[in-house]
């Protein structure tokens, strides 16, 4: 914390190293379980880069999918699979339809609709990811 007040003063508040200090900080409260700081460091990402780089970068699939985590984890389902399908959504963008990444969001929009009690739908995403992923890495 004591680092990114120090490099704000320095640097403008969309520079990239604030952006990557954030998201950093967001990734080690995450790690440490301290979600609601984890969600609020993330949020923030967002905030800094979708006007500067618009929707579809990576770093948006990436804390979008962490913000479908850390909302599953409070049992926030509507917000964790609004995130889990933004992932989808830039991922696509980003990488294609057959990526790891897409198939990672796919299984995190089944999880979702699991915890939900919506079983049907949790299964059809829960099948798509393991089929992407059987044919990007094979069944064993």
């Amino acid at each position: 914390e004591r680092k990114l007040r120090k490099d704000r003063r320095r640097l403008e508040g969309d520079d990239p190293a604030i952006r990557k200090a954030v998201c950093d900080l967001g990734g080690l409260y995450h790690k440490q379980h301290r979600l609601e700081e984890a969600e609020e460091k993330y949020l923030e990402v967002l905030r800094i880069i979708v006007p500067l780089e618009g929707e579809g970068s990576r770093i948006e699939a990436f804390v979008s999918r962490r913000l479908g985590l850390i909302y599953a984890s409070q049992a926030k389902l509507d917000d964790a699979l609004g995130m889990f399908k933004r992932a989808l959504r830039v991922n696509r963008r980003v990488h294609g339809d057959e990526h790891a990444e897409v198939a990672w969001a796919l299984n995190g929009i089944g999880s979702a609709y699991q915890r939900k009690g919506e079983l049907d739908r949790a299964m059809a995403k829960y099948e798509q990811a393991y089929q992407m992923f059987c044919r990007l890495v094979g069944e064993d």
